[in-house]
């Protein structure tokens, strides 16, 4: 029995599992949610679409501009990962990039998760950057490619592709046209909550706005009816708010 279990603790691939893990733990106890452990078949990495958590026909939309080489937006990565697994079929959360101009570290991060996205591996990239967010040579995002067993010749084309570059930039300028080119800033169903504080000021500030989208669903209302009504509400700015219904809600 004690040879059996020697030669199942080093045996590759025998007793061990290798687990995926879901953001970056922070040092910071607060950031962390009690568990993690999101629905991943709710995880969405279409190419050309905002990558996402939870269905699209959720009552409560957050979006989040994040930045990968922003702390507080390390800090905020579990729970990113988590938050629509704590209200199934309610929340669905999609992630935007916000990275600086003249700060090339940032974009080139940004990029790398593009074309990882491209092959559906958005979220296992994000990761990998996230964890090591200063290493931005191509060298580096290969290496992170071939160990999620991308297609290289696909990934390296994608990496210098002008378009992905340009989303990169578009995103960006669109964070900073809602003024908040800060990270992290999310919307949740338009509401603006700049930075991080922790897991638990999240997620009651989710609670907050989801029973606010409930009471529109009491109503008749749909998710999409909501959505813009949310936005309707949340910006004074009619330039503002023109600009997140065709950016964000894309109607």
């Amino acid at each position: 029995v004690i040879l059996l279990g020697a030669i199942l603790w080093i045996s590759p691939g025998i007793g061990h599992t290798d687990m995926e893990t879901f953001g970056v733990e922070s040092p910071n106890l607060s950031d962390r949610p009690p568990v993690v452990d999101p629905d991943v078949s709710m995880r969405s990495s279409e190419a050309d679409a905002p990558p996402a958590y939870g269905p699209e026909d959720a009552k409560l939309l957050i979006v989040v501009f994040s930045n990968f080489q922003c702390p507080h937006c390390r800090r905020a990565s579990q729970a990113i990962h988590q938050i629509a697994s704590e209200f199934p079929g309610e929340v669905r959360i999609e992630l935007f990039h916000s990275a600086p101009p003249g700060k090339p570290g940032p974009e080139i991060d940004a990029v790398a998760s593009i074309a990882a996205q491209k092959q559906g591996y958005f979220w296992q990239m994000y990761d990998k950057i996230l964890a090591n967010p200063h290493a931005t040579s191509m060298s580096t995002f290969e290496q992170y490619a071939q160990e999620l067993g991308l297609d290289m010749k696909q990934f390296q084309s994608d990496m210098n592709d002008p378009a992905v570059k340009e989303r990169v930039h578009s995103e960006s300028q669109l964070a900073i046209d809602l003024g908040y080119p800060a990270t992290p800033i999310f919307f949740m169903n338009a509401k603006p909550y700049p930075g991080w504080a922790s897991w638990k000021y999240f997620r009651s500030a989710v609670e907050r706005e989801l029973r606010k989208a409930r009471a529109m669903a009491d109503d008749g209302m749909s998710p999409d009816e909501i959505h813009l009504q949310a936005a309707i509400n949340n910006f004074d700015n009619s330039e503002t708010f023109e600009l997140y219904r065709t950016s964000i809600l894309g109607y």
